[in-house]
């Protein structure tokens, strides 16, 4: 009937804003922003999240809200989701960081690989951190902590009230010293293992001058390198949960929603 296609017209600015700030999320949190996943199974998600969503915030928008407004405000509901998006992603930064202070030191930094999910050049060893913080973000359920923390964020930040201030910018910092600070933990076995042995090849060079300590020393690195990762990714799974939980709590404080709602698994 005409009528009801004049309220899908009416209704269709404030769906606009949802959808902006669903999107967000979708293009900066970890595996929804992926390469490897279509774009079209993207912005399907993105349109049907926003729908899901949509009954529940309709009432937040101005009445008289038109088209254009909504597509000038969308700005502003974008910069919400990603904002929760690039946070979560300074988790694999973090990753890839450790991964790459280890491949420098063990000589596989020029031994560079291509990445599907970034369409970038990455380490192996920043490469194989990355994958494991991903697969270990998406079995702690980050996925759904990401999507509940956007949700929330409609309680306390209607559509069209949202303003960028000093408190979002610290997030950022804040958890880009985080994805620091992780990727040194996480690359910190490796990097002693590695300099304790270049410290006993250095006396051994002295005790052997015949024996060739650059081609040992090479391929020793190599092994030392690969066997002390294996070990490290295997015992700090606390690590990288903790990690992930503050980053979640964190994100929510920001956004003054309760860290103790957050839908990840210990």
């Amino acid at each position: 009937m005409p009528w009801r296609s004049l309220d899908i017209l009416m209704e269709l600015p404030t769906y606009a804003l949802v959808l902006f700030r669903v999107s967000g999320l979708m293009l900066t949190a970890p595996l929804f922003k992926s390469s490897m996943v279509p774009v079209r199974f993207r912005a399907g998600l993105a349109a049907i999240t926003a729908a899901l969503i949509f009954p529940l915030v309709r009432d937040q928008a101005p009445a008289e809200l038109t088209l254009f407004g909504a597509v000038v405000g969308g700005v502003s509901e974008i910069m919400v989701g990603a904002i929760i998006g690039l946070a979560l992603s300074g988790l694999l930064m973090g990753a890839e960081v450790g991964g790459l202070m280890i491949g420098r030191q063990a000589g596989l930094a020029l031994a560079n690989v291509f990445d599907p999910s970034s369409d970038e050049q990455a380490t192996v060893m920043g490469q194989l951190y990355t994958i494991v913080m991903t697969f270990l973000f998406l079995l702690a359920g980050g996925h759904r902590a990401a999507m509940a923390a956007l949700l929330d964020t409609f309680e306390v930040i209607p559509l069209l009230t949202f303003r960028l201030d000093e408190t979002f910018v610290l997030l950022i910092v804040e958890i880009l010293a985080a994805a620091f600070i992780l990727g040194i933990r996480l690359a910190g076995p490796v990097l002693l293992a590695l300099f304790m042995m270049g410290t006993a090849l250095g006396f051994l060079s002295r005790t052997m001058p015949q024996l060739n300590i650059l081609t040992v020393g090479f391929t020793l690195r190599l092994l030392l390198a690969f066997l002390v990762a294996g070990l490290a990714i295997s015992v700090s799974q606390d690590v990288l949960l903790d990690a992930i939980w503050d980053s979640v709590d964190l994100i929510r404080v920001t956004f003054g929603l309760d860290p103790s709602h957050h839908t990840l698994v210990n």
